[in-house]
Order: structure tokens, then sequence, then C-alpha cells
């Protein structure tokens, strides 16, 4: 007989593919029941299944919460992916889409945005919220057209000044060029760019660091490596805040991965739940490094291309580390 693992995957496949097909009808809840049933399962392990669902929305709450919200929208998804019918995941879904948009500018979870919250008022037409986030969505949806008129616009009269501006220069006797300082000008510009992202990468390591010493404290501390572990980490940590510039960006990218190898030991042998609270939260931390961190490596990758080509004529310009602990 099959497992009650395999029975729900089969049962989330189902829905899956009639939740992805619109050609398909949605099978009410009572049919679903009916049908899984009908396959071997049990009315106990109906019960079951639908009290985890119930529990992965209260999850994602508390993800969405903490502001994870790519772990909000996957533990929603899995609540709906069981039960099609819960409104509130599939609102959860929605904003937390809407928020990963307007975080990580993934324009993808805007399309994502706006399903959801369409599908929430296909079961309930009256729900606020979900009117609220296609009016935030429909905003965006008119600020990127006018963009996209006022580029051509400006793509235009550019075109028509830059031919005029050839047909000059191409007429024009060549003279001696004068010194140019546009490629310095270009690395100072790259280098502020760098630094800022870099500085917010610190803005939320901060918030990591007044987790940390918490979780620490609210574990019960009996397994001798991961005491090793957290002693090395406090190591790391006091080194790190004794430095600054590329020693500082390089210490903070080795104390993230002795951060996330310890809290995931905790994660696997702690359940209390001020330890499960601070984790969610510590998640979060985490998740928000990781996008400061994508952003700080894409700015520094176009300063460290220009070093590379101009270095040798402005030498006061050096490499950046990237940060490695995403």
């Amino acid at each position: 007989m099959n497992s009650f693992d395999d029975k729900i995957n089969k049962h989330t496949e189902k829905v899956i593919a009639l939740l992805n097909d619109e050609r398909e009808r949605m099978l009410s809840l009572e049919e679903l029941k009916e049908l899984d049933i009908s396959l071997g399962m049990t009315e106990e392990e109906w019960d079951l299944m639908m009290q985890k669902a119930d529990k992965n929305v209260e999850l994602a709450q508390n993800h969405f919460y903490y502001k994870n919200y790519r772990d909000a929208y996957s533990t929603a998804e899995s609540a709906v992916s069981v039960n099609p019918y819960l409104t509130q995941a599939l609102i959860l879904m929605a904003d937390a889409a809407l928020k990963i948009y307007e975080t990580e500018d993934d324009e993808d979870f805007l399309l994502k945005a706006e399903k959801h919250a369409k599908d929430v008022l296909k079961q309930a037409p009256a729900e606020n919220r979900a009117v609220e986030i296609l009016s935030v969505i429909n905003k965006y949806e008119t600020s990127e057209r006018n963009e996209k008129k006022k580029f051509k616009k400006y793509a235009l009269i550019g075109g028509g000044i830059l031919i005029i501006i050839l047909s000059v220069v191409f007429f024009k006797p060549k003279k001696e060029k004068p010194a140019d300082n546009s490629v310095k000008f270009e690395l100072i510009d790259a280098e502020e760019n760098a630094n800022a992202a870099w500085a917010q990468v610190e803005n939320v390591i901060a918030r990591r660091d007044k987790l940390i010493p918490q979780l620490f404290a609210a574990v019960k501390i009996k397994d001798s490596r991961l005491t090793k572990l957290i002693n090395d980490a406090e190591s790391y940590k006091n080194q790190a805040d004794m430095l600054s510039g590329n020693e500082k960006i390089s210490a903070e990218s080795d104390l993230q991965k002795k951060y996330a190898e310890i809290t995931k030991i905790i994660a696997e042998d702690n359940s209390s739940d001020d330890v499960k609270t601070l984790m969610i939260q510590i998640e979060g931390a985490y998740n928000r490094i990781s996008v400061e961190g994508r952003r700080y490596n894409e700015t520094v990758k176009k300063y460290n291309i220009l070093v590379k080509k101009y270095g040798e004529k402005y030498p006061e310009f050096k490499l950046k580390p990237y940060f490695s602990g995403n």
C-alpha cells in the first residue's frame, strides 16, 4: 500500500495539474476528497492532510511577517497545492509575489501577483486585499508603459541630435584632443556605487548580528561540535569587527558561512518555540543579506572590470573582493 506521503504527493500533483490547465474544471474540495478516498486515502489521512495545509498557511504568515518573502510564497504555495480553496494562502502568495517584485525587481513575480490576486477574486469577489493588490499592480504597469513611451520619444529626439552632432564632427577639421579624465570619473563613480552597495550589506548584517547572540543564548548546547563552532564564530566576529575595507568584506563572507553552518545544525536539533521563532527571523536576515550581497557583487563586477582595464594608468584604484557569503 502506498505511504501517506505518496498519497499526498499524488494529491498535490493532481491539484497542480488542474490549477495549471484552465481548460479543466476545478474540482470542488468535496469532489477532491471523494476522488482521493476512491484511490485509497482514508478519512483520517484526508483530515491530517488538510491540517498540514492549514499549518503551512500559519507558517507562511510568519515568514511574511519577518519579510522572508520567498519562503512565504513557497510555503503558501504548498498549502494551495493541497487545498486550492485556502483563500488566505492565495492572498499570501499574491502579497509575497508583489513584495518580491518590489524588493528584487523580478518582473515574473509581478505577473504571479496579478494571477494570484485574480484567483482570490474568483473565490471571494468581495476580498478587498486582492483588489488593493491589483490596484498597486496596475499603477506599476501604467508607470512602466509611460516610461517606455518617454524612452521612445527621447530616443527619437536623441537620434536626431546625434545625427546633427556626427555631421558637424565629420566635417569639422580635426584638432589635437585635450586630456581625457572621463575614465577616471567613471572609476570614481563605479567605486562609490560599490561602497554604497557594501554599506547596504552592512545594514542587513547588523540585523543578523542582533539576532545571533539571542539564538545562541536560547539553544541548550550539549553537542561539543556545536560548542566549538559557536566559539569559532564568536572569534571570527571579533576579528571582523576590528577590520575595514577589503579585509572586512572577506571576513564577513567567512563569518556568514560559519553562521549558516551553525544555524543549520541548530534547526535540525532544536524544537523549542523560542528557537523556532528566532530561526524564522534569522532566515529572513540571511535572505536579505543574500539579496544585498548579490547587488553588491554586481556593482563590484563593473568596478573591477574598469580597474583591470585602466588600473595601470590609475594605480590608486584597487580591485575589490566579492561577497561570497550569499
